[in-house]
């Protein structure tokens, strides 16, 4: 499949891409320094250079989208890539899945251009043996009858994907498809689902062979006109009926640099859309865009966007959520036409609308028609939107990383040519033996890794000890709530607590936990950082200019968020009814509810502890014990061949052009930071 093929104008992918131009400059610098370093004939050296050049090809920023159902997320997110088409925009919300376009990344099985993966076993059985989350919540909210329900749905989808997929089902649980390929056809397979009318009259229809139990979907595309690699990620709609996406859905946000948010102009945000809300309010917001698309299909959208505008930052205040998140209002019809070159294609209403608009974006000045209604279609201005979160974020963490790196690198061969020309006999200094090297930086990597626990431990139980404060504190006001519900409307009246309050304390719980992490890890890091420059000193013998190693780049916390997952308090107000049927007087009401939040609130706990802290707190661990054994190793070649010549690493760096590249690098990186 030619990915672009009928994209007449896809020069318009390159609108605003300049936004990232320095960026891109030191990313160049920085490969010419690594290539440099990885052709090395010192193993260590080389395999430092080569994973710089692994960092730079793996760099791939991710965008997921969010959305209501019918907003036109895989509308957007093919025109953003520049395929209009490309994904099925006709899928059934439930039986959608996670589909990740992974726009010129560089894989490593190589010709693979589709890849989709099952659920395994164990998935499986959770989904059609408890109903799969919402079967779990209904069970433990005591709602039999929804219960019921859901078991009866899901086991009508299973026998008949089991009917569908004979005896091959239970050869495809766990596995993947790959395919070096993709057509339109092949994805509907996987990500669509299938009409059984259709499949009786003709059985050779696949559409939706596998959907039901398709866990995710991975396409790598190639689009030249794209200044970087990007991985985009289209998820279900909110409203996932079973929540069987809802965990993948998370996941994929956890990862995510940016939380891509789409509403149709015709639903905004309103109350309804609680699922939407609660993800959203768990990102900074400067991670949070939200795009308002089919403006299209207003009557009169040069008046009605202001007052679509001030509703949805007037929603966004009452939920606690940061108003001032960025918001692009456009049309993914729009764009595709002008991707196309047709606008014609539009219907005269979406024509009227453009022309509407366009009279209130009088600074919108484009002498090519097709250009013109690009930038009016919003996909320029949610792009440099995009690009700026990019710099601002992971791309900035990534040239950070990459200047230590090379600083230390850089600092590490002006040592190794000092240590060359000294005697063991240097004055005052007493210098270090390869196996005192050796023994000072054992001493060292245990004392801070030491450190570094009983730091991890401390963050751990502080925060363990305020999530159960807070759990504590909002059961006992849920449960004085209900009393007084109870005192004044009696038991005929049901009555529903919202669990926004117990979230905001979870959230801000793990805020502070972040930012404590951050500062004692930093602090930690350069102390050990400025250990080791002692141990250089002692091991060359003399104070080199300017000499510094460079303590790593503590690991960003993921958002949480696992908070913004379903728990039972959420469920609608027919649950909690049958919920209050079933129970008789006031003990019997307040015992049974805090019971119920006490373990909706244990899971979700669980949850966020054993996914998202540990993950950080290893990856914390981790990174310490990488750095002080890379430096190890400089140091025990430099102990080992102090005075001694040649030094393979000396002859090979000595050259000059290895030397300017590794400072042409460093100077790149500064100019970008400045």
């Amino acid at each position: 499949m030619d990915s672009q093929a009928g994209v007449k104008n896809n020069h318009l992918l390159k609108m605003r891409a300049e936004v990232l131009s320095g960026f891109i400059s030191a990313l160049d610098e920085v490969r010419v320094a690594a290539t440099c370093l990885a052709d090395d004939n010192d193993e260590r050296i080389s395999k430092r250079g080569a994973g710089l050049i692994r960092k730079i090809d793996s760099f791939a920023p991710s965008i997921t989208l969010i959305g209501q159902v019918k907003a036109g997320k895989t509308a957007l997110v093919n025109a953003m890539v520049g395929i209009p088409g490309l994904l099925p925009s006709d899928v059934n919300p439930w039986t959608s899945v996670v589909t990740e376009l992974q726009v010129n990344r560089k894989l490593a099985d190589g010709d693979r251009k589709a890849r989709f993966t099952f659920f395994n076993r164990s998935e499986w059985d959770n989904l059609v043996s408890t109903g799969g989350r919402l079967g779990e919540l209904a069970g433990r909210a005591g709602a039999t009858e929804e219960a019921e329900k859901v078991q009866q749905q899901i086991v009508e989808m299973r026998d008949k994907t089991e009917a569908r997929l004979g005896s091959s089902f239970e050869l495809l649980l766990g596995k993947s498809h790959k395919y070096g390929y993709y057509d339109n056809e092949l994805i509907q397979r996987y990500v669509c689902v299938g009409d059984p009318d259709d499949e009786e009259l003709d059985p050779s229809n696949k559409r939706g062979r596998f959907a039901d139990i398709t866990k995710s979907a991975e396409l790598a595309v190639e689009i030249p006109q794209f200044p970087i690699s990007m991985r985009f990620r289209d998820t279900p709609g909110v409203n996932d009926t079973f929540m069987v996406r809802e965990q993948a859905t998370l996941k994929s946000l956890r990862g995510s640099e940016i939380c891509l948010v789409v509403l149709s102009a015709h639903q905004a945000l309103n109350t309804t859309d609680m699922a939407l809300i609660r993800m959203m309010s768990n990102f900074e917001k400067r991670q949070v865009i939200l795009y308002v698309n089919r403006i299209d299909e207003l009557e009169n959208p040069s008046e009605q966007i202001a007052e679509i505008r001030e509703n949805i930052r007037e929603t966004l205040k009452t939920f606690s959520v940061s108003e001032d998140s960025e918001i692009v209002f456009g049309s993914a019809k729009w764009a595709e036409a002008a991707l196309s070159g047709d606008l014609d294609a539009l219907s005269e209403d979406s024509q009227n609308a453009l022309l509407n608009y366009a009279s209130a974006r009088p600074e919108v000045d484009a002498a090519d028609s097709n250009d013109h209604t690009w930038i009016l279609s919003g996909i320029p201005a949610l792009m440099e939107a995009v690009y700026k979160r990019v710099l601002e974020g992971s791309g900035k963490r990534l040239v950070d990383s990459m200047g230590s790196q090379l600083s230390n690198i850089y600092n590490e061969i002006k040592a190794e040519k000092s240590a060359v020309h000294q005697l063991h006999d240097s004055g005052e200094v007493v210098l270090l033996e390869t196996d005192e090297v050796k023994q000072a930086l054992e001493d060292l990597s245990k004392d801070s890794a030491a450190k570094l626990q009983k730091t991890v431990d401390t963050l751990r139980n502080n925060l363990h000890a305020r999530l159960d404060r807070a759990q504590s504190s909002f059961v006992r006001r849920a449960t004085d709530a209900l009393i007084a519900h109870l005192d004044r409307f009696g038991e005929q009246d049901t009555w529903q607590y919202d669990a926004t309050g117990l979230r905001l304390l979870f959230r801000s719980a793990y805020v502070q936990f972040a930012a404590t992490l951050k500062k004692q890890a930093a602090t930690l890091y350069a102390d050990t950082a400025t250990s080791i420059e002692d141990i250089y000193y002692r091991a060359v013998g003399v104070e080199i200019d300017g000499f510094k190693i460079e303590a790593p780049a503590v690991p960003t916390a993921p958002p949480p968020v696992v908070l913004a997952r379903t728990i039972a308090l959420d469920l609608n107000s027919n649950w909690w009814r049958r919920w209050w049927q079933k129970r008789k007087g006031f003990e019997a009401f307040a015992k049974d509810y805090s019971s119920l939040i006490q373990a909706e609130v244990a899971s979700l706990v669980q949850e966020l502890e054993g996914s998202q802290i540990s993950e950080v707190l290893d990856e914390v661990q981790r990174r310490l014990h990488d750095f002080v054994q890379e430096q190890r190793d400089t140091l025990v070649i430099i102990s080992e061949n102090r005075g001694k010549e040649p030094l393979l690493l000396v002859n090979k760096t000595s050259d000059k052009s290895v030397q300017i590249a590794l400072e042409d690098a460093l100077a790149a990186i500064e100019k970008f930071a400045a």
